[in-house]
């Protein structure tokens, strides 16, 4: 009697301890706008791993799926291979949706909901990306720049920037102008517009269109962005020296006596690159010279008889964030 009872003790932890077996884990993926009826890729369940046949013993065994977005897909198995295969139902959108999880049913005779024994596997599709999308500019269709002449070069003027819904590298885009100019570049990888040679005196507006180009296959590319940049060559001067209720237009280069010009210029600038020139001036015939600093010293060189302010050796805002200089313009005539 009392061995009965410890025996009894022992085997119902033992029974406590029974655990739920996993259910296996099959992972495929199909690309995005197949054709209805595409088999799903890299997914193929043997029919031996889920041990079916203990849940219907009697022939007439199917397959249905569960979760959400089972009615995408259909199950069927393959008598011959003895797997299970997923097919799709429709078009699929990977924009819409990218991944599906779902559980596999076995069914005995009919797959009506109440003859549904137990789900027997877990499956995980990944809808892949075609290139589908072309890139488009968040930007208008035309963009009016109106650029200062003396603006420093390698500035950046402008940034372009376009989207593709497409996703790895089919989303990513590379820019590029057209036609190419001397005066701008289009950096491939950002879409900035950077000036790369000066606009002092062109007489005419600068025009190219931007693109954008994806890097999928085959590649697509954007609409094109009009690009117009003006340089501003002129300035106002004051109504009280012009004898007129308005101002009149000049010259920015017609400088008076003990004008100041203030320009920004980037430290990467190369040397030999014209910042800006002081030509022409207000005499038929002029000499430019640097009185200050001295041009032993000085980064920069100011041509004698073009008046081009030129860099001479490199320059480092670190060490010398301003700089002063001061010009001379003489009359060769000696008036």
């Amino acid at each position: 009697m009392i061995w009965g009872i410890f025996l009894c003790c022992l085997l119902k932890p033992a029974a406590g301890f029974q655990t739920q077996e996993r259910l296996p884990f099959f992972h495929g993926h199909v690309f995005e706008n197949s054709p209805t009826a595409s088999k799903v890729n890299g997914l193929s369940i043997p029919v031996r791993r889920i041990n079916a046949q203990k849940w219907c013993p009697v022939s007439g065994m199917h397959f249905k799926l569960y979760g959400n977005g089972s009615e995408d897909f259909r199950a069927f198995a393959h008598h011959k291979r003895g797997n299970i295969l997923l097919t799709t139902s429709r078009v699929l959108d990977r924009e819409a949706r990218s991944e599906y999880l779902l559980s596999v049913g076995v069914c005995c005779q009919t797959c009506v909901s109440e003859s549904v024994v137990s789900p027997v596997a877990t499956v995980k599709v990944d809808v892949l990306d075609t290139n589908d999308h072309e890139p488009t500019f968040r930007s208008a269709d035309t963009v009016h720049i109106t650029l200062d002449d003396t603006t420093a070069l390698r500035s950046v003027v402008y940034r372009l920037q376009a989207v593709d819904a497409d996703s790895g590298n089919n989303a990513e885009l590379t820019y590029m102008s057209v036609p190419n100019n001397g005066s701008f570049y289009v950096v491939p990888k950002t879409g900035e517009v950077l000036l790369v040679d000066s606009i002092l005196g062109l007489p005419s507006k600068v025009k190219f269109y931007v693109f954008a180009r994806d890097h999928g296959w085959p590649p697509l590319t954007s609409k094109g962005v009009l690009v117009t940049i003006s340089p501003q060559r002129w300035a106002t001067r004051p109504a009280e020296l012009t004898g007129s209720g308005r101002g009149a237009r000049w010259p920015r280069a017609l400088l008076d006596p003990g004008t100041v010009v203030s320009l920004n210029v980037s430290e990467d600038a190369s040397v030999g690159s014209v910042i800006t020139s002081l030509s022409p001036s207000r005499f038929p015939s002029a000499a430019y010279e640097l009185v200050f600093p001295e041009s032993e010293s000085s980064p920069v060189a100011v041509g004698r008889d073009s008046g081009d302010i030129t860099i001479s050796s490199r320059l480092d805002r670190e060490t010398e964030p301003v700089l002063e200089l001061t010009v001379k313009i003489q009359d060769k005539r000696g008036v």
